[in-house]
């Protein structure tokens, strides 16, 4: 996307940033690096690591050393236009003392890491491939790569002071594999979000138990700091967390970017409306409204496979087992929806395929999520169903329950109903269905609470709003460079939130940036 900018614009946001970063950073008090990754080509997600990394110089001086590059198989599936020349321009100007083309290093090396790097290297061939399930043996090629990444990155560990690790991404091998051994060295990792204005999480050493995944781990970490600082404060935040309830109806942010224009508002406002709307959306499908509807939502099947506790072996096997289980199950209808960005994770046809094998059961129903809208989507679904979907949270803040079959960030929050085995994933089901049928109401008036309150927290009170870091919608390329390029020049660096946000952050050893102080 960087190839998107004017030439002449991008030259003037250069010389703007560069006189910025020069004239606010200290100088390195000792050999100390803050390691950046700078795979993706979108510069906007960048932008979020380089901003987040040069906040910590300001509290711990040290050096910038960036590592970027693309390799085939991601310039084919992703990032086409991925130029490492610019990528390379834009991190000198906010100062980088060094910017390394790993993928050059990895394709002349045949070396191997000190520890087991093989579901990192199964998972990415599967989503580089677009597989719904990882293969046994991927290409020896992958498999190569792979374990040059992982040496490489023990390497640059071990002969460097690395202070802190700041990735976009905490999967697949370039981004999960740096993740992995700055966690077996003690380091820091800050795991910035592509959405909103600056949203991270971070890891610190101190905190991590090497129980679960670096994500499992912040699912555990989020979960507390939403017990003891979100929750006491509800009545107080309970304003706010209707606006945000809102802006959610009418999708004004990600992770649900896919539902844009009309089909992403939600206008339903009581009982008597949903119920009008819902006679019409299950006449469409053949429905009877007076029978529990459950939606199942398929996920990206070959995205970031193993990362978090998940009681499936993929993503693909859950659904599956789901829809099978479902097939017998006719005191419920069901509406399978595939992912809205399907075609950009799976190869195989694996959703219409299940379609197929069940297209001889009248009560289950398989359906492009994008053809639906959320106003017939939300008046339909009386159950959810995902492993962890966005929908988990989105749906009881609106009075409709979810079971999830896995963990989310917000799994230990209390939103949803969250089962720990297969056995107890179909039980609940069961359960759930039962009680619809008479009448029950799943979802207390608590968990409609909590996830409102998740909607802010995530939206909102984990979202800072710095000059910096324009919101994600500023695009396109020039549009965002010439705002950064009037920041640089025009607002000064000592009431900005983006510092004191983070020095916060990495002082407390916080698992999440907040726009203020929760403690």
């Amino acid at each position: 996307m960087l190839l998107n900018a004017n030439k002449q614009e991008w030259k003037h946001f250069l010389n703007a940033a560069e006189v910025f970063w020069q004239k606010n950073l200290p100088a390195p008090a000792d050999d100390g690096v803050v390691l950046v990754e700078a795979f993706h080509q979108d510069l906007r997600v960048t932008l979020r690591n380089l901003a987040v990394a040069n906040a910590i110089r300001r509290v711990r001086p040290s050096r910038m050393v960036v590592v970027t590059g693309v390799e085939e198989a991601w310039a084919k599936t992703l990032w086409q236009g991925f130029d490492v020349s610019l990528v390379r321009e834009f991190c000198q100007a906010y100062g980088a003392a060094e910017v390394i083309d790993v993928w050059d290093v990895v394709r002349r090396s045949d070396a191997t890491p000190s520890f087991d790097v093989t579901e990192t290297i199964r998972a990415t061939d599967a989503r580089l491939a677009k597989l719904a399930r990882m293969r046994e043996n991927p290409p020896a090629e992958r498999v190569r790569y792979g374990n040059a990444l992982a040496a490489y990155y023990e390497e640059a560990f071990a002969t460097r002071n690395v202070v802190a690790l700041v990735t976009s991404h905490v999967d697949y091998d370039q981004w999960g594999l740096a993740v992995d051994v700055a966690r077996r060295a003690g380091v820091p990792v800050i795991h910035t979000q592509q959405t909103g204005c600056l949203k991270a999480y971070a890891l610190f050493p101190e905190h991590d138990t090497h129980t679960e995944t670096f994500r499992g781990e912040l699912t555990r970490q989020i979960g507390e700091v939403f017990e003891t600082r979100v929750w006491p404060r509800r009545e107080q935040l309970r304003p706010t967390t209707e606006l945000i309830a809102w802006r959610a109806k009418v999708n004004l942010g990600r992770p649900s970017w896919w539902r844009g224009g009309t089909n992403a508002s939600v206008d339903l406002n009581d009982p008597a409306e949903r119920a009008l709307l819902r006679s019409h959306a299950a006449a469409r499908f053949g429905f009877d409204p007076e029978k529990p509807i459950v939606a199942v939502f398929n996920h990206a099947v070959s995205d970031a496979l193993g990362t978090n506790r998940e009681l499936f072996p993929s993503l693909s096997a859950w659904f599956t087992e789901t829809a099978d289980w479902a097939a017998s199950r006719t005191d419920a209808q069901w509406l399978f929806l595939d992912h809205p960005s399907q075609r950009l994770y799976d190869s195989t046809g694996f959703f219409d395929d299940l379609a197929r094998r069940h297209r001889k059961s009248p009560h289950m129903i398989f359906q492009p999520s994008a053809t639906l809208s959320k106003n017939a989507l939300w008046s339909l679904t009386d159950l959810g169903v995902t492993v962890r979907g966005s929908v988990s949270n989105e749906l009881p803040a609106y009075g409709i329950p979810v079971v999830q079959a896995g963990w989310s960030e917000w799994s230990s929050c209390g939103l949803s109903t969250v089962v720990d085995s297969t056995d107890a994933y179909f039980k609940t089901l069961d359960e759930s269905i039962t009680a619809i049928r008479d009448g029950a109401d799943l979802v207390t008036e608590e968990q409609v609470q909590r996830a409102r309150l998740w909607l802010w927290l995530y939206r909102s009170g984990s979202d800072v709003v710095t000059p910096q870091v324009p919101q994600w919608e500023v695009w396109g390329a020039n549009i965002l460079l010439k705002s950064l390029r009037a920041t640089f020049r025009h607002i000064e660096s000592d009431a900005d939130p983006l510092f004191e946000t983070v020095e916060r952050m990495w002082t407390r050893r916080e698992p999440l940036l907040t726009r203020t102080d929760l403690s």
